[in-house]
């Protein structure tokens, strides 16, 4: 198996999400990643991550959070996909920097999972992020996202009552290889 690591909402204490939002906190990611959220503490991240229709994985590199992974809205055999990314420094795993290494080992789990007949669970993920938010769209872009559209008013900041423009991109099978599942 590889350095990565998920674990899945169920096997995560409130206290292990409360200390793994204090650290998006600490690094000032927490409005990126849930821009269109009201401010939250500790207990209105985990009262959101136990919605039914939330699936947060939290992403580990040697047993360390490194990051999340969330799935929301989901219909039938898509999803929209959702990263949250703590700052790792300019380390590398399999010659590609942790980063994008932590997006691939994500998103190859969520798109290569079959169910128990085998079929796959999944098969499009979406992700739509402000055009506003440069880095974000790169780091899409740099997992293999296929841009799809620029979509006017797609996301909306609560913070300023504002709708800005999203990037939509998609991820499939085709575009994130099974290798990358074992990171």
């Amino acid at each position: 198996m590889g350095e990565f690591s998920r674990v899945y909402k169920t096997d995560l204490t409130d206290r292990q999400m409360m200390d793994f939002w204090r650290m998006v906190q600490l690094a000032g990611r927490d409005r990126d990643f849930a821009y269109c959220l009201p401010p939250m503490d500790g207990e209105g991240f985990v009262k959101w991550m136990r919605r039914d229709d939330v699936h947060p994985w939290g992403l580990l590199y040697r047993g360390i959070p490194v990051g999340m992974s969330l799935l929301t809205d989901r219909r039938g055999k898509t999803a929209e996909i959702h990263f949250c990314t703590l700052p790792v420094g300019v380390r590398r795993v399999s010659g590609i920097p942790m980063v994008k290494a932590m997006g691939l080992f994500a998103l190859a789990q969520i798109l290569w999972e079959r169910n128990k007949s085998g079929r796959f669970v999944l098969d499009t993920l979406i992700g739509t992020t402000p055009v506003s938010n440069k880095a974000a769209c790169k780091y899409a872009l740099s997992l293999g996202g296929q841009a799809v559209a620029k979509v006017p008013g797609s996301c909306w900041y609560y913070d300023t009552g504002e709708n800005v423009d999203g990037f939509m991109t998609v991820f499939t099978r085709d575009n994130v290889p099974h290798e990358f599942a074992v990171l």
